[in-house]
């Protein structure tokens, strides 16, 4: 009976707990304007991230994820006189290479 009971509570577990989403961060910087401000503000979030490119950086979140909620939270940790994100999400080779360690996020 006992180990019925535990069976069961290990199978009603949500399985998602622990999962996350993989985002694509671009930063699009005001002429004339430091940019490091980008790389704060994804530091701010505390987010695992990587820079794959100038100005695009994989940042991986809790799911679920709501892209548009994760463009607010970045562009609320820049001022906008600085630049701004624009959230998308990540490409299936984006997601491989970090599944595989060949990119690898930091926090």
């Amino acid at each position: 009976m006992i180990v019925f009971l535990l069976v069961s509570t290990f199978h009603a577990t949500p399985m998602n707990a622990n999962q996350t989403v993989l985002f694509r961060a671009i930063y699009t910087q005001v002429p004339d304007t430091d940019p490091e401000y980008g790389q704060g503000a994804i530091e701010r979030n505390e987010v695992p991230h990587r820079e794959i490119e100038h100005f695009v950086w994989l940042i991986q979140v809790t799911a679920p994820a709501d892209r548009a909620e994760w463009q607010r939270n970045l562009n609320a940790a820049v001022d906008a006189k600085h630049g701004s994100f624009r959230v998308v999400e990540a490409t299936p080779d984006d997601v491989e290479s970090v599944a595989s360690g060949k990119i690898t996020l930091q926090k």
